[in-house]
């Protein structure tokens, strides 16, 4: 069976930040900043939790290890209605799989189920995000694996005025 999943991320986000929005959980969040040997910034970690992002990276074994320019997307399943453990881990397990983040350690060798990922793109304050987020551009807005071929692409945004 196929299925697909929308998420809707937000950010980019400080440590700080996400300490003061304790009742944020339940998601998906990228950790993006650099490692000490690295002189660019990009994706480092992809994770879930069903309890709140502030508590989760307050304990988090990997995401103290990014040093350098630290920040947070945060995502919401909007897509199924009902957000179970079941849902973040498949998206979870494409993301891992296709970007390969460096800190990431399970996940990055076994395929994942089928399944289509949509990534939807927001600032903090909710607006949508016209362009795609610099560290972001080489994670595409819909990933698709059939179990044998992958499929991805961006998603043009605009509004009708």
């Amino acid at each position: 069976m196929h299925t697909t999943i929308i998420i809707d991320w937000k950010g980019p986000y400080t440590y700080d930040e996400v300490s003061e929005l304790p009742e944020l959980g339940n998601g998906l969040y990228l950790a993006t900043g650099k490692l000490p040997y690295q002189r660019e910034a990009s994706i480092q970690y992809c994770g879930i939790t069903t309890r709140s992002f502030y508590t989760r990276f307050k304990e988090h074994h990997k995401v103290h290890e990014i040093t350098r320019e630290q920040e947070f997307w945060l995502g919401d399943i909007s897509y199924p209605a009902e957000i179970t453990k079941y849902y973040l881990e498949m998206a979870e397990s494409l993301i891992i799989y296709f970007w390969q983040p460096e800190l990431n350690e399970r996940g990055k060798l076994n395929h994942p189920r089928p399944l289509t990922l949509v990534n939807k793109w927001f600032k903090k304050c909710g607006e949508p995000r016209y362009r795609q987020h610099t560290l972001l551009k080489e994670l595409e807005d819909v990933l698709s694996w059939d179990g044998e071929l992958w499929r991805s692409g961006n998603l043009a945004v605009w509004t009708e005025e």
